[in-house]
């Protein structure tokens, strides 16, 4: 489809925390699917549903002393769509016990009429936002 992220890799220093947590959150919000997978010598597990895929795979060793700023070249954040604000609500709470940190709490944000989001981090401190939109 047109318009549409077909899928999404990302890299993380800390598999053993990221796996459990994107276990957790990618099947509620549209991700039903997983399988492991193995990338040369590196541990990976995607997360795929109708919308696409979400790929997490362990660093390559040369880099996991390096750390996550959205203020860098390359990614701020990852922006996923939420089924309504109830959800958002219920997964905020649940984020802190799956190692994930809320940076900002659910709320109405002016970016446009209606956009209720929050913002979270995954356990390598990768940026990222759960928002509803009306529709």
């Amino acid at each position: 489809m047109r318009g549409q992220i077909n899928h999404l890799m990302i890299n993380v220093n800390r598999f053993d925390q990221a796996k459990p947590f994107y276990s957790w959150l990618m099947p509620q919000i549209g991700y039903p699917n997983s399988m492991d997978y193995p990338d040369g010598g590196k541990r990976g597990v995607g997360f795929y549903g109708e919308s696409g895929s979400f790929w997490v795979q362990e660093a390559e060793p040369q880099f996991r002393a390096d750390t996550f700023d959205r203020h860098r070249v390359g990614l701020c954040e990852i922006a996923l769509n939420a089924e309504s604000r109830a959800q958002i609500d219920k997964l905020a709470a649940e984020i802190p016990s799956h190692g994930g940190a809320i940076t900002d709490p659910p709320r109405d944000y002016d970016y446009m009429p209606g956009y209720y989001a929050m913002f979270f981090t995954d356990p390598d401190g990768l940026k990222l936002e759960l928002v509803h939109l009306p529709g």
